[in-house]
């Protein structure tokens, strides 16, 4: 099979269908549809972005910039966005990337989510909770290169390319894939800093799909899981000419998930969402202060 090229995206849809779900290899679309026993923050994901956590009484998410910020539904309950509260992530250069973060209006109670300070390595395994399509048939494809795009044809066996085609799906569902490298893309014209994950041949591979842009990348290490990304585009495959004409509504074995790095965010992150300990920290200066005043006039 021929590889899948980094920079061939297709940003996953700005307005994704009512029931969604991932793509994962060996499944049947059922798989995986309710919080893993060892449960990186499931509960946290919505449709449209992740939820952070309290941060001061502020109640924090975060989604791809092409999703935008708006209310979010977690475990069936609808928060509220609070409106001008949406900031978009910038580089060094300023120039916007594909992170926004946005608050809710309430709390829904749930944990504060660790962040990311650096990116999984290649090869580290991570774990997508995401609300995309999800895999329907398992399909093979000749692909005839002497035309622009390629002509990609069904067939049953022998086929040059072997994947998934993808239909709604239920609901919110996660599954494990292997971190194939970093790298900058442009994503809806938004310089974004990346890692990537490439969709196997091998069951319980994970790719993400129409739908699961705002969807969440967590990686554990030390006994801790942590918010390592959020799911922005996919690549197609290709063969190095552009289109390649991989059908609509695919999932195909190399085929790249693109997320949209914390890690190399977490300045400006930390800068608009202090971490929760920084608000202990003030907390405590402000209780010495307010002694220091008492002590003073009595």
């Amino acid at each position: 099979m021929r590889k899948s090229a980094a920079i061939a995206l297709a940003a996953l849809l700005v307005f994704p269908p009512a029931t969604r779900a991932i793509v994962i290899a060996g499944g049947n679309g059922t798989q995986n549809s309710s919080a893993p026993a060892d449960d990186p923050g499931f509960g946290n994901v919505a449709s449209n972005g992740v939820y952070l956590g309290n941060y001061g009484g502020n109640y924090w998410a975060i989604t791809a910039t092409h999703v935008g910020a708006g209310n979010m539904v977690l475990d069936g309950l609808t928060y509220n966005y609070v409106p001008g509260s949406a900031v978009t992530v910038l580089n060094s250069d300023s120039s916007a990337s594909d992170l926004t973060l946005f608050r809710i209006s309430s709390d829904p109670g749930l944990a504060t989510l660790a962040l990311a300070g650096t990116n999984p390595g290649t090869n580290a395994v991570v774990r997508f909770v995401g609300d995309g399509l999800k895999e329907d048939a398992f399909t093979q494809w000749t692909i005839n290169t002497a035309t622009n795009p390629d002509t990609w044809t069904v067939v049953g066996s022998g086929g040059d390319a072997g994947g998934y085609t993808e239909v709604s799906g239920t609901g919110m569902r996660w599954g494990d894939a292997v971190v194939a490298g970093a790298t900058t893309v442009d994503i809806s014209g938004r310089t974004t800093a990346t890692f990537y994950t490439e969709f196997l041949n091998a069951a319980g591979s994970t790719q993400g799909a129409t739908g699961d842009s705002g969807g969440a990348v967590f990686y554990k290490t030390g006994g801790t899981w942590y918010l390592a990304g959020i799911m922005s585009a996919v690549g197609t495959y290709n063969n190095g000419t552009t289109p390649d004409g991989q059908p609509a509504n695919t999932a195909v074995f190399t085929n790249l998930t693109f997320a949209a790095s914390m890690a190399d965010y977490s300045g400006f992150i930390a800068t608009a969402i202090p971490e929760p300990s920084t608000y202990v920290l003030l907390a405590g200066l402000v209780a010495l202060a307010v002694a220091a005043i008492i002590r003073r006039w009595k």
